[in-house]
């Protein structure tokens, strides 16, 4: 069974926290296609994300979210613009394609995904960094 505490419904009671991160995921669906955002324009699309997320996908966590869109960028040709149509698409694929793996008792892609992060960390995280000389070298 899987933890619900960090799912989007579950996160209601502290809705400026939540929009805070969603204007992160936001933010970094701009720098991946490379746009400047305006800050009015990311302000009203935050709000409607947030509805979005809340009315929509509850279930999802925002880790899920976030990769959600990152495939959706990487699985749909350009143009790719940051709107209401485009995250539902990704996050309704994602979903849909989340669903079929869970019927057919396959690992779900963002289980593997996380599974891949564990193990870098796990990987990564024990080893010892040495300075070489002392940063002034030319």
């Amino acid at each position: 069974m899987k933890d619900k505490k960090n799912q989007i419904w579950n996160r209601l009671d502290d809705v400026k926290a939540l929009k805070l991160e969603c204007l992160d995921i936001l933010g970094e669906f701009y720098i991946l296609l490379g746009h400047k955002p305006e800050a009015l324009i990311i302000k009203k699309l935050n709000e409607q994300f947030v509805e979005d997320l809340i009315n929509n996908y509850g279930g999802l966590t925002l880790d899920q979210v976030r990769f959600a869109i990152k495939k959706g960028l990487q699985e749909n040709d350009p143009p790719i613009f940051v709107n209401v149509p485009t995250w539902n698409k990704f996050l309704r694929d994602f979903k849909k394609h989340e669903q079929l793996r869970r019927q057919n008792n396959q690992i779900e892609s963002f289980q593997q995904h996380q599974k891949r992060l564990d193990d870098m960390s796990k990987l990564i995280g024990p080893r010892e960094v040495k300075k070489i000389g002392n940063g002034n070298n030319k």
